[in-house]
């Protein structure tokens, strides 16, 4: 007896947009197997995904993956990251525009939408570009080295100094802001009264 295996989102799109297949399997593990059979580099793309397996519409968890099991088989991607920000920013967003009345409505609404869109803005920022991970300590030495975690670049001192590899602005005139040091010395004199 043929099994129906659907698939859903990016992996459908990896397998040419074909919707469900049919196999002769019995475990659910089989059905992964089968489609990395059929499908090259099936495997690299899986393996920066993740995944819920159903069957017969239950999930199965992942010590059920080797146990034999009849029914359709469906293998649906897990949306994850942070929409906290973004959805109380358009809950926000909503409420700041719903409230009317006199002062303090007119305020609380004000101060509303102004939290919201901050939220809003944030929360697209965070998800168009995410903060990379530090690999390295902040002094960009080895992580094993003690130094690496004692290093601090902000206020460390009589300047603002910073690590290799940060932009350095290039400023025509005043500026009135702290900027980045590129390099600094202090001379130690002696004064005879």
């Amino acid at each position: 007896m043929l099994t129906k295996i659907k698939i859903y989102g990016p992996l459908r799109r990896f397998c040419n947009n074909q919707r469900f297949f049919e196999a002769a399997i019995k475990k659910p593990i089989d059905a992964i197997s089968f489609l990395k059979c059929n499908f090259k580099g099936l495997d690299k793309h899986m393996a920066n995904q993740h995944y819920c397996i159903k069957v017969r519409g239950e999930e199965i968890t992942e010590n059920n993956l080797h146990m034999n099991m009849s029914g359709e088989i469906q293998i649906i991607p897990i949306a994850h990251g942070n929409f906290f920000p973004l959805l109380l920013g358009a809950g926000a967003l909503f409420a700041g525009s719903a409230i009317s009345g006199g002062v303090l409505a007119t305020v609380a609404a004000s101060v509303l939408t102004s939290i919201g869109t901050s939220l809003v803005i944030g929360g697209i920022t965070e998800m168009l570009s995410p903060t990379p991970s530090q690999k390295r300590g902040g002094s960009g030495m080895d992580e094993t080295d003690p130094a690496a975690y004692a290093a601090n670049y902000s206020f460390s001192g009589l300047t603002n100094v910073s690590r290799a590899g940060i932009p350095v602005n290039c400023v025509f005139g005043e500026i009135f802001v702290g900027s980045i040091t590129i390099s600094n010395g202090v001379d130690v004199v002696q004064v005879k009264e």
